[in-house]
């Protein structure tokens, strides 16, 4: 009888492999939703130094897909001055797992109207 070594995968490193492999088809799903609905949202869209998964910028909103890496405090450290610098630009960012993409797709499509309609009673008409 041969042995079999059995390489030990580390926790984080099977998360991250699950978030890749699943985020594809979350992000896939969410385009074509907001593009069937009539959103108009620009992929991978770069603001200064930063890169959002979706952006309009004539709402000046951003949603962001976060998979499961985002939940290791390295990942959520970088993260911090991405938000301040963000909302200094008056950026709203609306962040997503790609689990609730996958499950309820329409609670994100109902904080997104929330958003518009938020941003649309603060705007106004010099």
């Amino acid at each position: 009888m041969r042995s079999q070594i059995l390489l030990h995968q580390p926790e984080s490193e099977k998360i991250i492999k699950y978030s890749l492999n699943n985020s594809i088809p979350a992000t896939e799903e969410l385009y074509e939703r907001l593009t069937n609905k009539g959103f108009y949202f620009l992929r991978n869209h770069k603001v200064n130094n930063y890169t959002f998964d979706f952006y309009c910028p004539a709402l000046k909103i951003a949603i962001e897909i976060d998979g499961y890496a985002h939940e290791f405090s390295e990942v959520y450290s970088q993260d911090a001055p991405k938000k301040l610098h963000i909302n200094s630009l008056g950026i709203t960012v609306l962040r997503f797992t790609d689990y609730q993409i996958l499950v309820d797709i329409e609670e994100i499509f109902r904080a997104l109207k929330h958003e518009i309609k938020i941003s649309n009673q603060n705007s106004y008409v010099v």
